[in-house]
């Protein structure tokens, strides 16, 4: 797939045919929410030719929690969108972490960012960054397609039929046409917003579960060092770039409210927060000064959120990030949010395009099963609430049950179908220089890697049938500079052996999101098989 490159002087429907009727809606999308989560949404499917809206409900704008940056994952999506250098350069990469348990001090030494680490890691440490940048590059890599944020007052109860999805606009959207309860339409909704009252069908009552903080605040008595402060009681407190403030995070807070009001809007007091923060650490010298931004979650999700959803999809509604109700936001949920979205971008794509929908009803069964949950408060296997915060658990995520992971042959493999692709040094024989694997996965393509000269016919014969839908490469063996016929990268360090696999006669499908679709042998007429109805782009060729 030829990906979109921005471009100020676009349609404002981020697609070259913008004016060419398609349907009966005016977007293939609208994706309800302006915050990282919506914004890498739009983004994404923006970059892939589909008309897309963004729409940000009042509501929603006025929720949102203060975030303390990204994880190493989402360093990682957001380098296959192009915008990491852009994040690095606006947020503080490579925070040392200071760990305080009652006496003892531990101070962990900063990661280093370009170093690659175990599990072919690049982006090795979270990246510290206020949401207010992470939006403003966002919106701008959005402008770029001609697509800019609608504010609307609110939104009524979405209603759906088998072609589409109506959207009600209470109060009109800024810059539309659609006054007060016009309607919108679309093709599919993405929902990536806690906004249960606009959901066909009556949202969940949430657990009762412990309280968090959350907030932006400055304060005195903590030097500003460019450190990430994690006391083991459950508190943070991160210097953000940029000016002056703190993220502040205790989570477990005690309540004396009855349980059923604990899942409230009303935000805590900073005295309240302050109290807390001197319960926990015994720093009485540490004094809050003033509250850009303070909430209080239930179980991590936001305030009036919804249990964590049966189903991330509701027929061409399709929930993500907090509007799921599962992602424990403050610890992990953001990080969580962007790779539920990374996931589905490519898919709605492909039903849009194909009109099948092979791909698109993996959504749910993949991104449920991996989303952090309540497992920081008790309800399941506990994770160390430091790796939730920095998200350095998150290249972990596989998706091996799903029904896209196909293993049909090929010798020796070490990655398995449904892992996540890991970042390699190789060696180009076209430019005669070293790039990465990301380099060559970076965009909205699906990739086929072959292992071995003896490979090069088949990728050859899968590229002719699906054009620029499928970028092929054949990775050889060897330190050697001479050409190799059909080989385009040699495994120069030996990265590839290791961390792919060293026997040549094997294929690797790997999909949009960087994670291995497909394992196979030299049968072309597999590979065609399996990607039929996903790519779209390409000739016919008889005889596959």
């Amino acid at each position: 797939m030829t990906e979109i490159q921005p471009d100020s002087a676009q349609p404002d429907s981020g697609r070259p045919d913008a004016g060419e009727p398609r349907s009966d809606y005016a977007a293939d999308v609208v994706v309800v929410g302006a915050g990282p989560v919506g914004l890498t949404a739009a983004v994404d499917l923006a970059r892939r030719g589909v008309r897309v809206r963004v729409l940000e409900p009042e509501a929603a704008r006025a929720s949102r929690p203060p975030m303390r940056g990204l994880g190493p994952r989402s360093l990682e999506l957001f380098d296959d969108l192009g915008v990491t250098p852009e994040l690095l350069a606006a947020g503080t990469p490579d925070q040392p972490v200071r760990r305080y348990a009652g006496s003892r001090v531990n101070e962990s030494p900063a990661a280093r960012t370009g170093k690659r680490g175990p599990r072919g890691q690049t982006y090795l440490g979270p990246l510290t960054i206020p949401g207010r940048q992470v939006e403003a590059i966002l919106r701008d890599r959005l402008a770029g397609y001609g697509v800019r944020v609608e504010q609307v007052d609110g939104l009524g109860r979405l209603s759906q039929d088998e072609s589409g999805v109506n959207i009600s606009l209470a109060g009109g959207a800024a810059g539309s046409a659609n006054g007060s309860g016009t309607p919108a339409r679309a093709a599919y909704v993405i929902l990536t917003e806690s906004l249960p009252d606009v959901l066909p069908e009556p949202a969940q009552e949430p657990e009762p579960a412990p309280l968090t903080y959350v907030g932006e605040l400055t304060l005195t008595g903590l030097a500003r060092d460019e450190v990430l402060h994690l006391w083991e009681q459950g508190i943070a407190l991160i210097p953000l770039p940029g000016g002056d403030t703190w993220w502040f995070l205790a989570y477990d807070v005690s309540d004396d409210r009855p349980p059923a009001r604990r899942n409230t809007s009303q935000p805590p007091t900073l005295a309240r927060a302050q109290q807390v923060f001197h319960e926990r650490t015994g720093l009485t010298d540490v004094r809050f000064r003033d509250a850009a931004s303070l909430v209080a979650y239930s179980g991590g999700t936001t305030p009036g959120a919804t249990a964590p959803t049966t189903s991330y999809r509701l027929g061409r509604i399709l929930l993500a990030g907090d509007a799921t109700g599962a992602h424990p936001y403050p610890l992990g949920g953001l990080d969580a949010g962007l790779q539920d979205v990374h996931n589905l971008g490519w898919k709605l794509s492909a039903a849009l395009a194909s009109g099948e929908e092979a791909a698109l009803e993996t959504y749910d069964s993949e991104r449920r099963p991996a989303a952090p949950r309540r497992t920081l408060f008790g309800r399941a296997k506990p994770r160390p609430w430091h790796a939730a915060l920095t998200g350095s658990d998150q290249p972990e995520t596989h998706y091996r049950e799903s029904a896209l992971s196909q293993e049909l042959g090929g010798k020796r493999l070490i990655l398995h179908a449904g892992d996540r692709v890991p970042d390699i040094r190789l060696w180009s024989v076209h430019s005669a220089a070293d790039l990465r694997l990301f380099d060559i996965l970076r965009g909205p393509h699906w990739t086929l890697i072959g292992l071995g000269s003896v490979s090069a016919e088949t990728v050859s014969t899968v590229r002719l049938r699906f054009g620029d839908g499928v970028r092929g490469e054949v990775i050889g063996g060897g330190a050697g500079t001479s050409a190799i016929p059909g080989v385009s990268l040699l495994d120069r360090y030996g990265e590839a052996r290791h961390t792919l696999g060293s026997r040549g006669g094997s294929l690797l499908v790997v999909r949009p999101d960087g994670y291995v679709g497909l394992r196979a042998g030299l049968r072309p007429e597999i590979v065609v098989a399996y990607l039929e109805g996903m790519v779209t782009e390409g000739v016919d060729a008889e005889g596959l």
